[in-house]
């Protein structure tokens, strides 16, 4: 047997052991980010569409508090008017409110008065509600405000309750608002149009066979726990959310089938990295025969080494440094293109991390990112910045007596109080701490960050989230410190809006103080905005 054969043999051989542990190692890495990746898409999918659902639900309650302190109402209750009920919760104002549903307690749980509206504008037909178990429960505990899902001969129903009181929370209790909208085909569509995905709710549906399970995945919502259910075949996941009522009873399923274009996409690239590789091994064993040294042995074993580490430390940042036009240089260029994906996908991931799961803001770490930059592009074009600190007042205390379930939900409807008091799509709002917010406006000068702290306390006033151990106020409130970025470094513009946090909670919370370098700016400032 000649040299060159012996060479080609031995060539042959040793490439195709490196192929095979090469591949190995990519197979099974890749395989493993991959399961990664669509278990957090999946994941966060099924967020969204249980997050919609909730929406919906806290809409329906914001409606349901309204009108519970709404003093015709609380006058109706004490004293039923059929023509008062007629004209202001019959079917005219259930239609454009897009209530189901209107039923009135009173103090010992006698059923007032029932209105229901269907879409044609006819009243749905509901003969077994009076009869069910939920009734009682509503009788019972209603007191206690609450939402979630009901079965009822038209399908499931978002349900919520709340106390009726006079807007000024004067006056005794009086009765129960009950408000319901149906989870029918029309709200589906819509909450499918919203999130963008394709999910089906089921009532009365229990779960396949053979399922897996993935717990706590999700923060549990009203109407179920944070667990959900999957299956999948080789080109489609199916997931099952499994839906409770108000009885803590299954009421139903939300199902959603994902495409796995991610594994298919990475089998299709591993294919095309297997092919690229083999066809390199044929080419390079005859070229080896001329110059197996100088043209190939040496770039091989980088192209190996290389190849190697990263497999094993998951480096995804980095790429495979073999430079040429030949078969060599092209994998090296595939295995990059899939290394370049496979950074894409966990760049999106890490971007997940930036926001804040309970109220949907950017977290600190977002914010953080986003007032280095902000701070930075002032200090380049010479305009205005402020920052302002929002702390919830005593919100511990709420905590403490609420409960923390309830003090979730005022975090929330406070992070939508603040959303609804910035008009620009410059302007940035984060929660950076548990009870905590920050918010960043560009180009505004005191007066505009004075004009904003007003806003932001007003919003919360008309919130009006009950806090009976408040020692400032009925409702929630909060204290705001502002400081306007001055020639200065970015933690002293932190530590002056901090300071003047602390001023806010010194003078007796619920008000707004400024921090200024000047002594003028600061006294206008605080005369300005605290109240």
């Amino acid at each position: 047997m000649g040299t060159r054969v012996k060479i080609l043999l031995a060539f042959m051989i040793s490439f195709a052991l490196m192929a095979t542990i090469s591949l190995t190692l990519l197979g099974r890495s890749m395989n493993a980010s991959y399961d990664a990746i669509e278990h957090r898409d999946l994941t966060a999918n099924m967020g969204r569409v249980v997050q919609s659902i909730e929406a919906s639900l806290q809409h329906l309650n914001t409606l349901t508090r309204d009108w519970s302190v709404w003093t015709e109402m609380y006058d109706h209750a004490a004293h039923p008017n059929p023509a008062w009920a007629q004209e202001n919760i019959g079917n005219n104002a259930m239609e454009p409110a897009d209530l189901s549903l209107v039923m009135i307690f009173g103090t010992q749980g006698r059923l007032i008065s029932m209105t229901t509206h269907d879409k044609k504008g006819g009243k749905l037909q509901l003969p077994t509600l009076q009869a069910s178990p939920y009734l009682a429960l509503l009788q019972t505990d209603a007191h206690q405000p609450g939402c979630g899902l009901m079965k009822t001969d038209a399908g499931l129903m978002l349900t919520c309750w709340a106390r009726i009181t006079k807007s000024d929370s004067s006056g005794d209790f009086v009765g129960t608002l009950v408000s319901g909208r149906l989870l029918d085909a029309a709200l589906t569509l819509k909450l499918r149009e919203q999130t963008r995905l394709p999910f089906e709710v089921h009532a009365a549906r229990i779960l396949p066979q053979g399922l897996q399970l993935w717990p706590d995945m999700l923060s549990p919502p009203g109407f179920g726990s944070g667990d959900f259910s999957t299956s999948h075949d080789a080109n489609t996941y199916h997931l099952y959310y499994r839906l409770h009522d108000v009885l803590h009873e299954n009421a139903g399923l939300i199902t959603l089938d994902m495409p796995r274009e991610v594994h298919i996409q990475g089998e299709l690239l591993y294919r095309q990295v297997q092919q690229q590789l083999v066809w390199t091994a044929l080419i390079m064993t005859i070229l080896l025969a001329v110059a197996v040294h100088f043209l190939f042995v040496q770039r091989l074993r980088k192209f190996t080494s290389q190849l190697v580490k990263l497999t094993e430390e998951t480096a995804w940042d980095k790429r495979i440094d073999i430079n040429g036009s030949d078969e060599l240089g092209i994998l090296s260029g595939k295995v990059n293109m899939l290394l370049r994906m496979i950074e894409s996908k966990i760049n999106i991931l890490k971007e997940l991390t930036l926001t804040d799961t309970l109220t949907g803001l950017p977290n600190r770490r977002a914010f953080d990112a986003r007032l280095a930059l902000e701070f930075s592009r002032k200090q380049r074009n010479g305009r205005s910045l402020a920052l302002l600190l929002l702390d919830v007042d005593y919100f511990k205390l709420y905590n403490d007596h609420y409960g923390h379930p309830a003090g979730d939900i005022a975090l929330k409807e406070v992070a939508a109080a603040l959303g609804r008091s910035l008009f620009r799509t410059a302007d940035f709002i984060a929660r950076i701490g548990g009870e905590e917010f920050a918010i960043l406006l560009p180009e505004t000068d005191v007066d505009g960050a004075k004009k904003m702290a007003d806003r932001i306390r007003m919003r919360l006033q008309e919130s009006s989230i009950p806090h009976a151990d408040s020692c400032v106020a009925a409702h929630l409130t909060a204290s705001i410190g502002i400081a306007i970025a001055g020639n200065e470094t970015l933690e002293a513009l932190v530590n002056r809006a901090d300071r003047a946090l602390y001023t806010a909670k010194r003078d007796g919370r619920d008000r707004a103080c400024c921090d200024a370098r000047e002594t003028r700016l600061t006294a206008s400032c605080l005369k300005a905005v605290s109240s």
